[in-house]
């Protein structure tokens, strides 16, 4: 079991550890209570082989983010 602490350094951020711990996930759910693209825009490398990927975001989000959701089911 790999027990890698978050720490900023050089490879153990915590964008290090979320793309090392989902890239060979063939599911990904998440549930957010902010839901800011930035953040799954540095990590959707690690997701591109996903078969299926459920994000449940809180009713705090923002029109542009909602957008980018709808333009994502149309290009599928």
């Amino acid at each position: 079991m790999d027990l890698t602490f978050i720490t900023n350094e050089e490879g153990k951020t915590l964008k290090d550890r979320f793309n090392e711990l989902i890239k060979d996930c063939k599911f990904f759910d998440c549930l957010v209570a902010y839901f800011y693209v930035s953040g799954f825009h540095a990590i959707y490398k690690s997701l591109e082989n996903t078969q299926k990927i459920k994000i449940l975001i809180g009713i705090g989000t923002s029109k542009g983010t909602y957008d980018l959701i709808q333009l994502s089911h149309i290009e599928r």
